[in-house]
């Protein structure tokens, strides 16, 4: 089957930079420059942003040679013209202005010079995303999940949200497990995955959400995309592959729950809260835990991420010795969840590799349904809710 011609608009100031721009674009048969700007725009009044229009530009790069400007540029031509992919160019590949980009409405991040095989993977993951469009229900929230302390059931806690996130018809999840040396979402849920984060991460410059979602495995109705079969000892993502697996992500799934590590660094922190509708993290009522949480909290809310830290505390009893407030005025934050205490249905859901919502109407798995629709901010229907309530009621306190 032939394939349609791409109306392709460059926006950059350099004479230089569109030549070289056009050379490469027409070297495609399946490509033509339709529109050229050598000026950034700032509103949708402005001549070159009519021009793209008019000729139906698919395609638009914009080089970063002003920062601020393509910044501005990137917005204006996603707010005017949303069925075109943008596609940012620079010489640097610096990782703010990475999320910076895509924030304002860029598809991909491409570091000068252009290598031919890096153009012809973008127009494949163009005319894929053309051919999905009607599969893809827009920008799909993003939490993580994450704990200061091991042990405090942050996997547990991402596998069931995940899972009661699910249950709505309307919704695709997925549960992406970033943590290192090594995940245990697989082993938590029996998978014995193809594919892991790993072969998405390696392939993030042709990722869309085709080959995203062939790297998923399948359990419980969920999309899983296991940590790395091999044990790496402080291995970080590339910046770049990060941002582009969260961006997918979100472009293919209604929501997306993160298993993250206990720490990473700055750079790697700042993509992820930014990325994030929320940062769920996990603690016990135990002062050990307190301790750590106080560092891990004060960490991220360097990263900017203050409105965004949701603390989740976890196996909670009317017997602990250690209080709300306690917590609250130890870590200079609001709790914004307590989960009860379960152990043993807890274990026996992991021993059992399925979701703890899917064994049991306990009080624990009502509390994880509560949460995700808290946090999704999910309606639930009067009826249904009084069945919901009725369900775990005759299950008992446990």
């Amino acid at each position: 089957m032939a394939i349609a011609t791409i109306n392709v608009g460059i926006m950059a100031p350099s004479q230089e930079t569109r030549d070289l721009l056009r050379n490469q674009v027409t070297a495609s048969k399946s490509t033509i420059v339709a529109a050229e700007a050598e000026q950034y725009c700032t509103a949708s009044t402005d001549p070159v942003v009519r021009r793209f229009l008019d000729t139906a530009a698919g395609l638009i790069f914009v080089d970063m040679q002003d920062p601020h400007k393509a910044i501005r540029s990137l917005q204006v031509l996603h707010a005017s013209i949303p069925s075109s992919w943008l596609i940012a160019c620079s010489d640097v590949n610096d990782p703010q202005l990475i999320i910076d980009t895509m924030r304002a409405g860029a598809r991909e991040f491409l570091v000068k010079p252009i290598m031919a095989a890096q153009l012809s993977q973008a127009l494949e993951r163009y005319l894929a995303d053309t051919q999905h469009a009607n599969n893809v229900g827009g920008i799909g929230q993003i939490y993580a999940v994450t704990t200061a302390k091991g042990g405090a059931g942050a996997t547990s806690v991402a596998i069931n949200l995940a899972a009661c996130l699910n249950e709505a018809s309307e919704n695709r999840v997925a549960l992406i497990d970033l943590n290192s040396p090594g995940g245990d979402a697989a082993a938590y849920l029996s998978i014995k995955p193809q594919f892991t984060v790993s072969d998405a991460l390696s392939s993030a410059s042709r990722l869309d959400p085709v080959l995203l979602e062939s790297y998923m495995s399948r359990a419980y109705g969920l999309s899983v995309l296991p940590g790395p079969k091999e044990f790496q000892p402080r291995h970080m993502p590339d910046l770049y592959e990060l941002a582009k697996l969260l961006e997918v992500a979100a472009q293919t799934y209604t929501h997306a729950i993160l298993d993250l590590p206990s720490s990473w660094d700055e750079d790697y922190t700042r993509i992820l809260t930014e990325m994030s509708d929320g940062i769920i993290v996990v603690l016990t009522p135990e002062l050990p835990a307190l301790w750590r949480t106080h560092r891990l909290l004060q960490f991220l809310k360097t990263s900017g991420g203050t409105e965004k830290l949701k603390l989740v505390l976890n196996r909670c009893g009317t017997a602990d010795e250690i209080t709300n407030s306690d917590i609250e005025k130890a870590l200079s934050h609001p709790v914004y969840w307590r989960l009860p205490n379960n152990y043993n249905s807890a274990i026996e859901a992991i021993n059992s590799g399925k979701p703890l919502v899917s064994l049991n109407h306990s009080a624990l798995a009502r509390s994880y349904h509560e949460l995700a629709f808290r946090l999704a901010g999910i309606v639930v229907p009067e009826k249904r809710r009084r069945l919901f309530e009725r369900l775990f009621d005759k299950a008992g306190g446990s």
